[in-house]
C-alpha cells in the first residue's frame, strides 16, 4: 500500500535495481528536439511560441522525418520527405477534432454556422492558451511512438455543456476571460510506419488512435474532423472520391476510404495526402472538406490563415465510458500514389449503420458559463514550493479544504476550527487515492502504483477542475505512477510536464488512467462538525489492455502529533457482505475527541474483502491509514467509488459510518 512510500524508498530503489537484472525495464525513452515555430499561444492572443518540444520519428529508409508537438496533444507537427517540409509546421500538421453542434432555436444562433457554437474537444489547438494536455509518451526507438493526452474545447464553452472543466496547466487554472476549458476525452496516439506497396516513398505515416469518453454520459453523434494543414504554396487540391462532400456525404458502404490532400505543383507529384479508412466508423456520412481552417468554419470567413487545412469528415456516436478506436494515414509524395493506397483499401465492417440525421436538437442544459470559478489560493510545500490549490469552505465556517492543483488535485490540507489535520509536506503524504497492482519480477515482486498526487518528485497532471463556489469541486486527473515503474508495467509512458518530456534519474512514468473526484460537504447528524466531506471518484483506465486486480488505497497522512489510533470494524479484511462500512484514523488524545478519519461504504467493492491498516512513518514525521480493497479493471472501463474525510471526535465519525447507506 501507498503506507510503504517514504518508510521504505530507498530499499525500494534497490530491489527495483535488483530486479531490472531479471526482467529489465523497457526502454521507451524517444529522440526528441526543440523545434522553432512562430505561432501565437491561443487564437487572438499577442504572446507567441518560439520553439516546442517534439518527438522525432525516422522511417526505416531514412527517407521521412516526422515530428510530433509534445505541448499539444502529441499532434504531427511536421513530415519531411527527402528534406522537404510537407506540412505548415507551426501548428497542429495532422490532428483529430470533434464537433457536437447546437441546433437550438435561439434567436441569436439564427444565420450562424452550426459550428458557432459546437462543443469542440480538439487534439492539436489550445482553448485561451490551454493546450491539449500530454500526459505521457514513448517510443521504440524512431520506429514508433505512443502518446496519451487529454482534449480541450476548442469552443470555450460557447456551447453551454452541462458540467464544463475549466482547463488547467501546469497546476494552474485558467485565469483568462473567457476562460480556456479542457474537455473529458482522452486522446491515445500510436503512430509508426507501415510499406508503402507502390513506388516512392517506401514508407507511410500511420496514426492508430483510440478517444476514451471518461464520463457515463453519451456524447451523442460527433463529427469527427481528421485534419491536415500543409504550407500555403501547396495549391494544388485532390480529393478521392470527388463526390463526397458535405451536401453529398458518402458512406462506409459504397467508400471504404476517403483521402484528401495538397500539393506543389499541378502534376501533384510532391505534396502530402491523408487516407482514411471509413470501415470502423460504420458511417452513412462521411465527407472531404477542402477549407477546414477554424474561422472559416466557426463564422464562413472568406479569408485563412498562411496554411491549407483540409479534413475528412467522419460521423460517429460515442457512449459514456468507451472509447473509439480509428486509424489513417498521412502519404508524402506523388497524389497518385496516395490515391491508389486509398483505393485498394478493404471493406471493413463492424456493425451496422445508424442514421445520424434522426438526432433530436441539442440545446445548451445550462446557460450560464462562468458559475464554475474556483476560489484559488497557494500551498507552500517542503521545501518551500509553491503549488496552486482551490479552495472549499463548509457551510458552517468551521472546516478548510485545500486541494492541491499541481498535485494532481489530492487533498493537501485540512483545518478544522484552525487546527491542520493533513500532513501535507509531500505529493506522497496528503490524502488521496492510490492504486497497486503486484507484478512479479523474476525472484522479486514490483508494485505498478498509480498515485493521484504524482510520484514524489514529478506530479499528476490536473487537466480539467470546475467549482460551486467554495461548496463542491469537480477534478480531472492524469496520474503517475508513484514507483517509477518497478513493478515493470510492460508499456510504460514517460511524463510529461509543460509539454516537456520527464529527464530525471530515475524517470517519472505517466499512466493510462484518469481520476475523476467530486467534492461536495454533506450534514453530520451528530452536529461536530456540522458538515464531513465527501469524495465520489470515477477511476478509469484508458488504454484497451488487461492489467489483473488492482489493490484500491484510500489513503490518509496525518501530522505526527496525531498518533492515537482508532479503527472499526477491528477484525477486517472482511467479505463486504460482513459489513456496511470500513473506517479508521488518527487522533490528538486517548479519548480520540480530535482528529481525522476516513470511511468508506464495503458496498465500493461488492462481493470482495475490505480492510484498513495503519503506519508509523518515522523518517518522515507522518501518520497514516489506508482503507483498501482489490479488483480488476481490464480494458476501456472505470470503476466508481464514495469515501468520506471526517475530522472531529472518533465517536460522531464512527456512528456516520455504520449510517452508509448499503451501495449493493
Amino acid at each position: 500500500m501507498l503506507r510503504i512510500a517514504f518508510s521504505g524508498l530507498c530499499v525500494c530503489c534497490c530491489l527495483g535495481a535488483v530486479a531490472a537484472l531479471a526482467q529489465p525495464i523497457p526502454d521507451v525513452r524517444c529522440v526528441v528536439e526543440d523545434y522553432p515555430v512562430r505561432a501565437v499561444v491561443a487564437w487572438q492572443f499577442p504572446e507567441t511560441l518560439s520553439k516546442l518540444q517534439v518527438v522525432v520519428l525516422r522511417d526505416p529508409s531514412g527517407e521521412q522525418e516526422a515530428r510530433f508537438d509534445l505541448l499539444h496533444g502529441a499532434t504531427l507537427i511536421s513530415l519531411r520527405y527527402r528534406g522537404k517540409e510537407l506540412l505548415f509546421g507551426h501548428t497542429a500538421g495532422a490532428s483529430v477534432a470533434m464537433f457536437a453542434t447546437r441546433r437550438g432555436d435561439e434567436a441569436e444562433l439564427k444565420g450562424m454556422t452550426t459550428y458557432w457554437s459546437a462543443f469542440n474537444p480538439d487534439q492539436g489547438g489550445s482553448s485561451m492558451g490551454v493546450p491539449a494536455t500530454t500526459a505521457g509518451v514513448a517510443c521504440r526507438g524512431q520506429s514508433s511512438m505512443r502518446a496519451v493526452a487529454m482534449m480541450i474545447d476548442r469552443g470555450v464553452n460557447n456551447s453551454f455543456r452541462k458540467e464544463p472543466l475549466l482547463g488547467v496547466w501546469m497546476g494552474k487554472i485558467s485565469d483568462n476571460f473567457p476562460s480556456g476549458y479542457s474537455s473529458p476525452y482522452a486522446i491515445e496516439t500510436n503512430a509508426s510506419w507501415v510499406e508503402h506497396p507502390g513506388d516512392a516513398p517506401r514508407y507511410y505515416l500511420k496514426l492508430d488512435q483510440t478517444v476514451v469518453h471518461i464520463r457515463p454520459d453519451s456524447s451523442g453523434t460527433l463529427e469527427w474532423f481528421l485534419g491536415g494543414a500543409a504550407p500555403w504554396e501547396f495549391d494544388s487540391k485532390a480529393t478521392f472520391p470527388e463526390n463526397c462532400t458535405e451536401k453529398t456525404p458518402c458512406t462506409t458502404a459504397n467508400a471504404p476510404a476517403l483521402a484528401i490532400g495538397r500539393y506543389e505543383d499541378r502534376q501533384r507529384t510532391m505534396g502530402v495526402a491523408t487516407v482514411t479508412p471509413t470501415g470502423a466508423w460504420n458511417t452513412d456520412r462521411a465527407f472531404l472538406e477542402e477549407n477546414a481552417e477554424y474561422v472559416v468554419l466557426l463564422y464562413g470567413a472568406v479569408w485563412a490563415a498562411p496554411r491549407h487545412a483540409f479534413a475528412t469528415v467522419l460521423s460517429h456516436r460515442m457512449a459514456g465510458i468507451s472509447g473509439f478506436h480509428f486509424s489513417w494515414y498521412v502519404c508524402a509524395g506523388r497524389w497518385e500514389a496516395a490515391k491508389e493506397f486509398a483505393r485498394a483499401m478493404p471493406l471493413e465492417r463492424t456493425g451496422e449503420t445508424g442514421s445520424v440525421a434522426a438526432q433530436p436538437p441539442r440545446t445548451p442544459a445550462e446557460r450560464d458559463a462562468v458559475r464554475i470559478g474556483c476560489q484559488t489560493t497557494e500551498f507552500h510545500m517542503q521545501p518551500n514550493q509553491r503549488d496552486h490549490a482551490i479552495v472549499l469552505k463548509d457551510p458552517a465556517g468551521e472546516q478548510t479544504a485545500l486541494f492541491d492543483t499541481t498535485e494532481g488535485g489530492a487533498l493537501v490540507s485540512l483545518k478544522y476550527r484552525g487546527a491542520e489535520h493533513i500532513w501535507g509536506y509531500n505529493g506522497g503524504g496528503l490524502i488521496q487515492m492510490a492504486f497497486h497492482n503486484r507484478k512479479d519480477a523474476g525472484p522479486w515482486v514490483g508494485d505498478y502504483n498509480p498515485t493521484q498526487a504524482g510520484d514524489g518528485s514529478a506530479m499528476s497532471q490536473v487537466t480539467g477542475i470546475a467549482c460551486e463556489g467554495t461548496q463542491a469541486a469537480d477534478i480531472v486527473t492524469v496520474m503517475l505512477d508513484f514507483n517509477h515503474n518497478n513493478g515493470f508495467y510492460k508499456n510504460p509512458l514517460i511524463a510529461v510536464w509543460g509539454g516537456r518530456i520527464n529527464d530525471m534519474v530515475p524517470l517519472s512514468y505517466s499512466s493510462p488512467y484518469t481520476l475523476e473526484t467530486r467534492a461536495h460537504w454533506v450534514p453530520n447528524p451528530a452536529g461536530e462538525p456540522k458538515y464531513y466531506l465527501q469524495l465520489n471518484e470515477r477511476f478509469t483506465h484508458v488504454a484497451d489492455e488487461k492489467i489483473g486486480p488492482f489493490s484500491y488505497d484510500f489513503a490518509q497522512y496525518a501530522p505526527w502529533e496525531f498518533n492515537v489510533r482508532a479503527i472499526s470494524p477491528e477484525n477486517c479484511p472482511c467479505d463486504s457482505s460482513q459489513t456496511r462500512y470500513m473506517a479508521g484514523g488518527w487522533y490528538q488524545d486517548e479519548g480520540r475527541t480530535m482528529g481525522l478519519a476516513v470511511a468508506m461504504p464495503s458496498g465500493n467493492f461488492p462481493g470482495g474483502k475490505v480492510e484498513g491498516g495503519f503506519n508509523s512513518d518515522y523518517m518522515w514525521r507522518n501518520r497514516n491509514f489506508h482503507l483498501g480493497s482489490s479488483e480488476s479493471l481490464d480494458g476501456i472501463s472505470s470503476k466508481t467509488l464514495v469515501w468520506f474525510v471526517m475530522a472531529g471526535p472518533w465517536t460522531n465519525a464512527l456512528a456516520f459510518a455504520r449510517s452508509l447507506p448499503d451501495l449493493k
